[in-house]
């Protein structure tokens, strides 16, 4: 067996691999297939934190284990990059960019573009995300029926565009929605199927896809182009990237597609669903709004949410970070090991497809009790400094940690506590949601319903009561 160079001499005997036998000739392919999600969380209740089982042509390798997750994503990083399958899955929609990328290539673009997420820039994002959030609220009617899922699909969408374009996409906002809306459908038909049709093939989603990603890229030209015009950084990412440079020079053109085409795709998608998420587990543990309420009603009272309130509002971060615990909208993330290696206690062969699970991870019961339990009050820093690393990766971790990781946090934290702080928390009544796991974790065509109810009954914005003196208001039912 070979061993990384930097592997202990002095190692305990290695552990046996439990196998998940399935069909004598396609082992686990159709039953990870049918509901991914399902057999995963049910197999590791059977076999443990880790085991093994054949998928199509290959060994797939099923992982939560923390000693195992945290080499995988930190200590031999460096020997396990993105899958083949998964990297031709992702190439007719990010090319290049910095989520199917590996190597050398991978670390330069990562070192171009990381300045961009510098905490100064991304603070500055602030005041746009409130403004936005107060514009949707804006739009809605008290007592109106609407899918939360859908909202908060356009509204990331127009803070990733306004953030990253220092656009608010007026003249292309249908044009882009639609473009990704297709894309996705595009992405879940190649992760579904294993053996997809080619880009070439002339299916009418194919043909969908072909415009969609030519609706992209020419939205992309054109900002690009006019920005270099302009030649000046007007705060943005997009102008970050532009004008970002070393010692190779600035990146092609090709390879700025690709990373802009990556930060939309990446900056609007898992947030809204993991948003959407937060508002059904809130939902659904009444209790917890009023926390939730209570907190923000004595920090911030009637004024806008500012970036520097966010470390004053602590159980809004809980409510946050529990969610990604619960349901994370990234369930999944899977590497190929690029050479025999030892991970923990266990052997993994070079080849091998290593799949991570934070939905799986999430609920290991070892370290979070009562894991089907929505319960913000576990995230204290005391159970946060006593969990083993690896336990908890809802943005992975280590070289490959999710680039806009605080950019997220800020934003959901944002969002979801303007909303606390000017409207009520439901579900419509009977409601329960699908639960879909192609790409990212969502609640599928029937969406998130719930009824539009104002706190204190009238939609008057927090930092707008000034302004609409004289609205009567009565509680809302």
């Amino acid at each position: 067996m070979t061993l990384p160079s930097d592997a202990q001499e002095e190692l305990p005997p290695l552990k046996p691999m439990p196998r998940h036998k399935g069909h004598w000739l396609w082992g686990g392919t159709f039953d990870f297939q049918r509901n991914p999600a399902e057999f995963l969380l049910d197999a590791h209740e059977k076999y443990g934190d880790v085991f093994v089982t054949r998928v199509l042509t290959g060994q797939s390798y099923f992982i939560r284990d923390p000693d195992v997750v945290n080499a995988i994503n930190v200590t031999h990083a460096k020997h396990i990059f993105k899958p083949k399958v998964v990297k031709q899955m992702w190439k007719p929609f990010l090319g290049n960019g910095l989520v199917p990328n590996d190597g050398e290539s991978w670390k330069r673009q990562h070192k171009l573009i990381m300045p961009g997420f510098h905490k100064t820039r991304v603070d500055a994002y602030a005041p746009t995300m409130v403004d936005y959030t107060h514009d949707m609220i804006r739009g809605w009617k008290d007592g109106e029926q609407r899918d939360f899922r859908d909202e908060m699909v356009e509204l990331t969408l127009r803070i990733v565009a306004k953030t990253l374009f220092d656009t608010d996409l007026a003249h292309d906002s249908e044009t882009v929605h639609q473009a990704m809306q297709n894309i996705m459908e595009a992405l879940i038909d190649h992760a579904q199927t294993p053996i997809p049709a080619p880009r070439w093939w002339p299916s009418e989603r194919n043909r969908r896809m072909v415009r969609a990603l030519d609706s992209m890229d020419g939205v992309i030209e054109r900002l690009v182009a006019a920005r270099r015009k302009q030649r000046k950084d007007r705060g943005d990412l997009m102008s970050h990237i532009v004008f970002a440079t070393d010692e190779q020079g600035s990146m092609s053109d090709q390879q700025m597609r690709d990373e802009l085409m990556t930060l939309i795709f990446a900056g609007h998608e898992t947030t809204a669903h993991t948003l959407t998420w937060a508002w059904y587990l809130l939902a659904s543990n009444r209790d917890k709004v009023a926390k939730a309420q209570a907190e923000i009603d004595q920090t911030i009272g009637d004024r806008p949410i500012g970036v520097d309130d966010l470390r004053e509002l602590p159980y809004l971060e809980m409510c946050l970070k529990e969610s990604l615990r619960r349901l994370p909208a990234v369930w999944i993330y899977a590497r190929e090991a690029q050479m025999d290696l030892r991970l923990g206690d266990y052997f993994f062969p070079k080849g091998a497809i290593l799949a991570v699970s934070p939905l799986a991870t999430g609920r290991n019961a070892k370290y979070f009790d009562n894991p089907l339990e929505y319960r913000p009050e576990r995230w204290t820093r005391e159970f946060e400094r006593q969990l083993p690393k690896g336990a908890y990766i809802p943005f992975a971790a280590g070289p490959r940690v999710c680039l806009g990781k605080q950019f997220a946090m800020m934003e959901m934290r944002i969002v979801l506590g303007t909303l606390i702080q000017n409207v009520d928390v439901n579900l419509l009544e009977g409601f329960e949601p699908d639960i879909v796991p192609p790409i990212s974790m969502n609640p599928g065509e029937r969406g998130m319903q719930r009824k539009v109810r104002f706190r204190d009954g009238a939609p008057v914005l927090a930092g707008d009561r000034d302004r609409t003196q004289g609205i009567s208001s009565t509680h809302a039912a």
